[in-house]
């Protein structure tokens, strides 16, 4: 339930780009090279064969942003990492609208991604150790 929890909740009708400024964004950067290279990664994992959840975390004892596939609700998860952005790439989540077409789902949920949500999600984690 938690991760749709996530999901759900790092969702909007239509997303708003990252401000230049914002500590996630630059916290991105500074891990993944540029935003262009963190999503690509992240969409890619979305795409790979199997059913589970891409998750950008945030690991608190190393300061750093990940992004990992959990192929189960409850197995797979970083010790000490806090989930930031939650992509759910369960058939359920897509079946009904685009069939088997992954990658269009893919691209229409990165497009309602609540930024907002997700970098006061890395503020309250990122600011409190």
């Amino acid at each position: 339930m938690r991760l749709h929890e996530y999901y759900f909740g790092n969702l909007i009708k239509e997303s708003q780009a990252l401000d230049q400024e914002s500590p996630l964004l630059l916290a991105i950067i500074k891990e993944f090279g540029s935003y262009e290279n963190w999503e690509k990664d992240f969409k890619s994992m979305g795409a790979m064969r199997g059913i589970g959840w891409v998750i950008l975390y945030y690991d608190v004892s190393a300061g750093r942003l990940f992004n990992i596939w959990v192929n189960e609700h409850d197995v797979g998860h970083l010790a000490g990492a806090t989930p930031l952005l939650v992509m759910d790439v369960f058939e359920h989540a897509y079946i009904l609208d685009y069939g088997i077409n992954r990658k269009e789902y893919i691209e229409k949920i990165s497009a309602c991604w609540d930024w907002s949500v997700v970098e006061k999600r890395f503020l309250v984690v990122a600011n409190n150790f």
